[in-house]
């Protein structure tokens, strides 16, 4: 550790510390692993944290010897993952990686630079690009552009979707533990959670737009987490959005946010033809009629395919109202 700080002193940038949590990681881990340490401008130390794997995760982290630091903990979710890593660094700045995610060369250095040029800042989050893997194959090739806004858009973002991912973050180790870390009750949008509670207590964002974040997308995952993820969100507009709004936005801009979720949700239930699609877009219209003309088409769609028959039993509880 001692060369790499001589190093970079000599650069005038920021010392980092790279947090990995992981839980059953063994596919992936060896090649997020190799992405960080083939960073042209290098992390002072290297973190993995796993989350009491039960596949082979802890072996392949000690192939790479002492080039890491492995806290090997009992299963606690990522949300105390990231805390236990972030807590143990050594560096005042945390960039986050997650297993299965890459980056590339100049990621670290695009980081340093934007943090060393904004010296105030708290949250550095750079550009993206999406990992799409081959239906034939299973093979991971680079997809679409990830957008994620600019510092003079997120304000706006930020209230209505978690508008960054951990990934493509390094942040001020100091802001994090002051607002209490990532949130361990969540099981998914602790991200959106955290940015929130660190926007509100008046941290500042900054951004550097290139597209050096590789995050592996998992189509699967996504849909079968549909519901779980709109309930998170439901449960962050609630206690981080809605609080902040007037009386009157709550009942207009509130139930638009609200209604684009269960109407995203709907989406991604349809895809994987899982039930309640059909009724959870209709809720989202019922909610919200006059955003996303698309959503009727979709309804539309559903409705003439008879998908499904039994879309009033299946109707979610009315739980954001």
């Amino acid at each position: 550790m001692g060369a790499r700080m001589s190093y970079l002193e000599k650069t005038g940038l920021p010392a980092l510390t790279v947090v990995i949590p992981v839980y059953n990681g063994e596919n992936f881990l060896r090649e997020t692993l190799e992405s960080v340490l083939a960073q042209s401008y290098p992390a002072v130390e290297i973190i993995v944290v796993n989350d009491g794997s039960t596949d082979q995760t802890l072996f392949v982290a000690n192939e790479f010897g002492d080039r890491i630091r492995v806290l090997d903990r009992e299963n606690a979710g990522v949300s105390a993952s990231r805390n236990a890593g972030i807590s143990t660094a050594s560096t005042d700045w945390v960039a986050l990686v997650d297993h299965d995610d890459l980056w590339e060369k100049e990621h670290l250095a695009n980081l340093a630079r934007a943090i060393a040029r904004n010296p105030e800042a708290d949250v550095c989050y750079t550009g993206g690009r999406e990992l799409i893997p081959d239906p034939v194959t299973g093979v991971f090739h680079p997809g679409e552009l990830m957008p994620f806004p600019p510092e003079v858009e997120l304000p706006r973002m930020l209230m209505e979707r978690c508008a960054f991912i951990p990934s493509a973050t390094a942040l001020r180790r100091s802001a994090v533990l002051a607002a209490g870390g990532f949130d361990s009750r969540y099981v998914n949008l602790q991200d959106w959670e955290l940015w929130l509670r660190l926007f509100h207590r008046g941290a500042k964002f900054i951004h550097t737009p290139e597209p050096t974040l590789l995050y592996r997308v998992h189509p699967a995952s996504r849909t079968h987490k549909a519901l779980q993820t709109l309930k998170h969100s439901v449960a962050v507009v609630e206690q981080h959005v809605l609080p902040h709004l007037s009386a009157l936005e709550r009942a207009t801009r509130g139930r638009c946010i609200i209604s684009r979720l269960e109407g995203e949700a709907a989406i991604l239930l349809r895809q994987n033809g899982s039930p309640g699609a059909l009724a959870l877009m209709l809720r989202s219209i019922v909610r919200h009629p006059f955003h996303e003309p698309r959503r009727y088409k979709i309804a539309a769609h559903m409705l003439l395919r008879g998908y499904p028959k039994d879309a009033q039993r299946l109707l979610p509880p009315r739980d954001a109202q």
